[in-house]
């Protein structure tokens, strides 16, 4: 008989999950190329909230009322309803967390590989940021984005799509290869990559 999960279960994080989760997500990124020791991305760190008011994981500042753009990833151990670890209910979810939100750290510290030859703003509708892309309807995602979530924000899609391509270790999923757009994507986002990973030599 398998346990029955309350809803701590659901929304709670310890330390040590969030740690493991940082290692994982951390060497997963070693083997993609595009973290090395002194590089721009092997500075951010993961900071644990116990007392996170709003409970929401975020790259730089975790909620509305602390923006402190310290250009790290603070990790609440609660998270609020409206999170992604309570609709998505899995182990991995700590981790995927931590995928999405290095997608956003990726994009900050390396700007220019997402700007040079306007591949992003033809692959995601627009320039990386809090807006949705041009002439999109957020509701309408589906074959368009990685996930209803990424349709909010061009921002947004980008750290979803990065999310799954390091979680499949760059290699597209079948589900993501029968749609152009998102076929399109990928095929930016293993050129963005491919720049951050140039940086090493």
């Amino acid at each position: 008989m398998s346990k029955k999960k309350n809803i701590m279960d659901k929304i709670y994080t310890s330390f040590d999950e969030m740690t493991r989760a940082y290692n994982k997500v951390r060497s997963e990124l070693v083997k993609l190329g595009v973290l090395w020791d002194g590089s721009k991305l092997d500075a951010v760190e993961c900071i644990y909230e116990p007392f996170n008011p709003c409970g929401i994981v975020g790259y730089m500042g975790f909620c509305e009322f602390v923006k402190d753009g310290d250009g790290n990833i603070h990790f609440p151990a609660i998270f609020n309803g409206l999170d992604w670890r309570l609709k998505w209910n899995d182990k991995n979810s700590a981790v995927d967390v931590l995928r999405h939100e290095f997608g956003h750290a990726l994009a900050d510290r390396y700007p220019a590989a997402l700007k040079k030859g306007a591949l992003f703003r033809k692959a995601f509708g627009g320039a990386y940021g809090d807006e949705p892309a041009r002439g999109t309807d957020p509701s309408d995602w589906e074959g368009r984005c990685v996930s209803a979530y990424a349709a909010t924000a061009t921002q947004e899609d980008f750290a979803e799509t990065f999310m799954f391509y390091v979680k499949h270790k760059g290699k597209i999923p079948a589900k993501f290869a029968k749609k152009p757009a998102l076929r399109k994507k990928w095929k930016v986002m293993a050129e963005i990559v491919r720049r951050v990973a140039a940086g090493k030599r």
